[in-house]
Parts: structure tokens; C-alpha cells; sequence
């Protein structure tokens, strides 16, 4: 792997001091939109990001399998990322895969998380069918797990999809303000609900904002704060101990700010061991901008460009030019940028600790550019070119 409208305040608010004043009333628009969106619809977003190429603004909204992206203003000249020499295949040849990017029924694939090294689950969203499959990578065959069912009445459609204990687990909403938990076994079988939790409505939206399975259990929290837990076979959901106003991270690491429903900061800058009491802060200094941090490494910015560190400051690494991204590398080396001269011409790949670098192939279409999907265990990147699905396993990039 991050939702539109926390990433569209935090990103606007951050970028305040370094970039040109856009057109008009943008940002607030922008804002506005989405949260009506939020509220009327409750759509799946299973990746965003606002991009910020040298000092303009590109809004990469991705649902689903559709991608939209807003932009408006004229992108200053200014540094941005190297732009790498070789395609990804090239430099990590074990870890890039390409399929098919439709599914047999003809529906685009929608790839989820990994279930084994060799085995991804896959979603199906289309007018006909709503569906989960298992993909095996090495045989390029597929199983169906399982049709999706959308209840009377449903405002958020199935989102957050997660695997373990032989399950893969979702979520839906209705109208009512109710958060449904789904289940089905990863062999297959009938969908089933879990447990169902009242979601409050904050300011800027409602609903889960991330979910997991832990042992035999589920864990999710609330987009406006506060981490709870229900066996995974039915049962009382319950607030999990020190889990109050935070959100899950990766257990047994919750934190804050979020993404919503609290004041603005550096994403996960102060986080909490649920099981040990552990606590964490994220060091910063003056003249810097510090935008987020997963459990080890933070993501921060100055006026010479980006930066990622240990929450404790120190391994300082600074990268060339300002990454495009708001979010600390995945598996603590990688990141994702844009790059280009003066508008993005591309997307890369980089290694922190090797120092590689591979260009995705993905385009820049004026000032705007759409970003790749991460999923939630920072192990799987994928993205669609023409009648190609790329999937790259980030735990093979070395």
C-alpha cells in the first residue's frame, strides 16, 4: 500500500509552504467532492495517493479497478526523482509477473494480497458478477473462492479484503450505519457475516479504515478512531486494550493520527504496542516537514528534497529529489516516485538499500499521473498496461 480525502488534507496542508497557491479553491473542492462521494456512496478505494511533482498538486484516485485523476494548475519547474534506466523487468526480472488483465468472464482483474508465495487473492467486479478468486501464479490457473454477496440496502461495497486463518475476510455498510464483517474459507463455500459493528459518522467521513486477521481473530479499526477485535467464528466485537481514538497499523501496532476524524500531523507519527504497552514518537526538527511513518521508517521533506529515517532520527537517507509519494518505504526500502523534468513523465521503482531502480512503464499524461496499487501487507505492486496485468512481489526486490 491510504484513503482519498485524509491523503487530499494532509497533502494540501503540508504542501502549502513549498508549492505555487493552485487556481481557484482546488484543494477545498477536491475535499468537498470526496466527502460527498464518501457519504452518498461508501465506495471500495483500494489505493490513493496525491502525487506532488515539483511543486504542483495531482490527484491519483484509484476504486476498484477504475482510476481517476485530478489535476489542475500548471506544474512548476523543480527537481523530482531520478528517473531510472532500465525497465523494472530488466533490474528485478524474479519479481515482476505479468497476466492477462482481464478475467475468463471478460471483467477486469482486481489483484488483493497475496495468500502464499505462490497464490494471490484476485477480486471480480463487474455489472455480472461480484466474485474472489484464487490465482495460482506458477500454473496461471484460477479458482473461484466464492460470489460476493451485496445486500438490500448496502452504501459501502466490499472493501478491505484481508487473509488468515484460512479465511478471507471484508467488509461492507449499509444504509443504516452498520459495518458488516464477512468470512469465507479460502477453499470456498457460502459467505457469511461475522459480526456487525456501528460505524459513527465523523466530519470527513465513516467507516473501517483498515482490517486484519490475528490468530483466529479479526481486527479492524474505525475510520474516526478507535481499534476493536471479534473471534473470527462469530461473536461480541470488543475495544481492544490501549486502542482507543488509534488506529491498526500492523498488529500489534496502532497509532495516530489516522486517516481521518483527528487534526492534521504525520500519519502514524506516535504509535502504541498493544500487547506490550510499547509506545513510539517520531523525531522531528525544524525547518523539515515530516509527512508519515509506518512502525520503523519515517517519510519527510525540506526545501532540498525528500528524506526517510528510523522514528528514533537516526539512518537518515536522503533521496534525490522530492518523492512523489506520502508514504515511507515498503518492506523499510522501497518506494515508488514519479519523475520527470518539471511534469511527470513516469513512475519508478527504488531500493534504498541496494540503490536500483526500475521505470514501470506507466505514463504521464500532461500533469497528471496514476500511481500503482500497493496492498495492505507491502508486499504486493500492481498495476495495468493495455491488456497486461504487472504484478511485482516486493519482498523479491533485492
Amino acid at each position: 500500500m491510504n484513503d482519498v480525502e485524509e491523503i487530499l488534507h494532509r497533502t494540501f496542508g503540508q504542501a502549502t509552504g513549498q508549492a505555487p497557491r493552485l487556481p481557484g479553491q482546488l484543494p477545498a473542492h477536491l475535499e468537498r467532492i470526496h466527502l460527498r462521494r464518501r457519504r452518498r456512496a461508501r465506495m471500495a478505494l483500494t489505493a490513493a495517493a496525491v502525487v506532488l511533482i515539483a511543486g504542483g498538486t495531482t490527484a491519483v484516485l484509484r476504486g476498484g479497478s477504475d482510476i481517476t485523476t485530478v489535476v489542475q494548475g500548471e506544474v512548476a519547474s523543480g527537481p523530482s526523482a531520478v528517473t531510472p534506466a532500465e525497465h523494472v523487468e530488466r533490474v528485478w526480472p524474479e519479481a515482476v509477473r505479468r497476466i492477462p488483465a482481464q478475467a475468463p468472464d471478460g471483467a477486469s482483474w482486481r489483484p488483493v494480497t497475496f495468500i502464499d508465495d505462490r497464490t494471490l487473492l484476485m477480486s471480480v467486479d463487474s455489472e455480472r458478477t461480484a466474485a474472489l478468486y484464487a490465482y495460482d501464479l506458477e500454473g496461471d490457473t484460477q479458482r473461484k473462492i466464492a460470489a460476493v454477496p451485496v445486500p438490500k440496502g448496502t452504501t459501502s461495497f466490499p472493501n478491505g479484503e484481508a487473509v488468515g486463518g484460512g479465511h478471507v475476510v471484508w467488509w461492507t455498510a449499509t444504509k443504516d450505519g452498520v459495518a458488516h464483517l464477512w468470512a469465507v474459507p479460502l477453499e470456498g463455500g457460502t459467505p457469511r457475516i461475522v459480526a456487525d459493528h456501528g460505524i459513527p459518522e465523523g466530519d470527513d467521513g465513516s467507516g473501517i479504515d483498515r482490517l486484519a486477521v490475528v490468530d483466529d481473530r479479526i481486527v479492524f479499526s474505525l475510520y474516526v478512531g478507535g481499534v476493536f477485535t471479534v473471534p473470527l467464528g462469530g461473536g461480541t466485537v470488543e475495544p481492544v486494550e490501549r486502542g482507543a481514538g488509534m488506529h491498526l497499523l500492523a498488529w500489534p501496532w496502532v497509532g495516530t493520527p489516522g486517516t481521518g476524524g483527528e487534526p492534521t500531523g504525520p500519519r502514524f507519527a506516535r504509535i502504541q504496542n498493544v500487547e506490550t504497552g510499547e509506545t513510539r514518537t517520531a523525531v522531528t526538527h525544524p525547518d523539515e516537514q515530516l509527512i508519515s511513518c509506518g512502525v520503523t521508517l519515517c517519510q519527510g521533506s525540506t526545501s532540498e528534497g525528500s528524506f526517510f529515517r528510523h522514528r528514533d532520527g537516526s539512518s537518515q537517507k536522503n533521496v534525490p529529489g522530492h518523492v512523489s509519494t506520502p508514504n515511507p518505504p515498503v518492506q523499510d526500502r522501497v518506494y515508488v516516485s514519479a519523475y520527470g523534468d518539471g511534469k511527470p513523465e513516469g513512475i519508478g521503482l527504488y531500493d534504498l538499500d541496494s540503490g536500483k531502480s526500475g521505470y514501470l512503464g506507466i505514463k504521464g499524461e500532461g500533469d497528471s499521473i496514476s500511481l500503482p496499487f500497493t496492498d495492505r501487507t507491502d508486499r504486493l505492486l500492481s498495476y495495468t498496461l493495455g491488456d497486461d496485468l504487472y504484478l511485482i512481489d516486493l519482498s523479491k526486490v533485492r
